[in-house]
């Protein structure tokens, strides 16, 4: 029985130890709620302020990158410059091109109606000397025109 009580006794100081520790600590905690606690942010800010500067830093190279390529990309729809001259010069020389084309079909037929004219003027004139060298001819032709027109 000796082994129970020294268990026994070993508990009980056990258990007043436990119990001055959970006082002390109810101490403490109390103590604890009392004091005011300041966080000190100095530190926080400083960093926060270094990392803002680095952001700041990077969106302005960012809106400079964006902005040069953005003047790029609008210069690239631009044709250059010799292009459009040449493009020109090539208009200009197709609208003359077809203008003289079209003068010289007009004076074409212009000048086909004249020969034209010439030659039925000769045709005539030459058939009319044919009948007047031949008279057989010219009574045959006479009889055909007045049987044609009646």
């Amino acid at each position: 029985m000796a082994k129970i009580d020294d268990l026994a006794e070993l508990l009980v100081e056990e258990l007043s130890d436990f119990k001055t520790q959970l006082h002390k600590m109810e101490q403490l905690s109390k103590e604890l709620k009392t004091i005011p606690l300041s966080p000190d942010l100095r530190e926080m800010k400083s960093v926060l302020s270094i990392s803002l500067k680095q952001q700041k830093e990077l969106s302005v190279e960012q809106r400079k990158k964006i902005s040069d390529l953005t003047g790029k990309l609008s210069k690239s729809n631009h044709y250059p410059n010799w292009i459009i001259i040449l493009f020109g010069i090539l208009l200009l020389c197709c609208f003359l091109l077809t203008s003289f084309a079209i003068y010289n079909l007009n004076s074409i037929s212009e000048t086909n109606l004249e020969y034209y004219e010439k030659g039925q003027d000769e045709v005539i004139s030459h058939f009319n000397s044919f009948l007047k060298d031949n008279q057989e001819t010219n009574e045959a032709y006479q009889k055909w025109s007045n049987a044609k027109a009646e």
